[in-house]
């Protein structure tokens, strides 16, 4: 009998738990679309098969960071995205990560997601900043990080390599990072509401 999948942390109205084998398929769903991988330069989809993905999930590791979370909703138990929660690098970044699929934008899912990814990010870690690089072209993306604090710092295009350069686009992005300061100053600020 299948194991329950391991909750990370959880939302009003979502659960963020560890991905299993079993969530190959809906993996292969939301990375082979177009219009959820184009903003990070895949525009036909992540080219990846069902059995590519279910080897990467049966190989993850056993903790929370650096591998593949699904969100789900905690009503049904529908997965609507994923996301990833980031060991901070050498300077202290840690550079998380949200998908989700385009029939569940626009709800309020992605700040939501992203209020607690954050949280978790500096309560389970010493990272001094949350990083993210939006594609310029994604302004829903750039309204929700800077709705939350978050600090553009500067601008730059990533190139991939020239073996995946077929399939992909270059990106222009933002970097944005909420440094923990500014996240503490606001959770003291929002507490004092409370």
């Amino acid at each position: 009998m299948p194991q329950t999948p391991k909750t990370v942390f959880e939302t009003k109205r979502l659960i963020i738990r560890l991905a299993t084998e079993a969530d190959a398929d809906f993996y292969h769903t939301l990375w082979s679309h177009p219009q959820v991988m184009k903003n990070v330069g895949f525009p036909q989809g992540y080219p990846i098969t069902r059995e590519e993905l279910q080897e990467r999930l049966a190989q993850a590791s056993g903790d929370a960071f650096n591998r593949l979370l699904v969100v789900e909703q905690r009503a049904t138990g529908e997965p609507i995205g994923e996301c990833m929660v980031a060991r901070p690098d050498d300077e202290g970044i840690a550079e998380p990560d949200i998908k989700l699929l385009p029939e569940h934008w626009g709800q309020g899912y992605g700040r939501e997601i992203w209020t607690a990814l954050v949280a978790y990010q500096f309560e389970h870690t010493d990272c001094d900043a949350v990083q993210t690089t939006p594609n310029i072209h994604n302004p829903a993306a750039i309204r929700l990080y800077e709705s939350v604090g978050a600090r553009r710092i500067d601008e730059g295009v990533f190139r991939f390599p020239e073996k995946m350069q077929d399939f992909t686009t270059p990106v222009h992005h933002y970097r944005y990072r909420l440094f923990r300061e500014d996240w503490e100053s606001r959770q003291d600020s929002l507490e004092g509401r409370g």
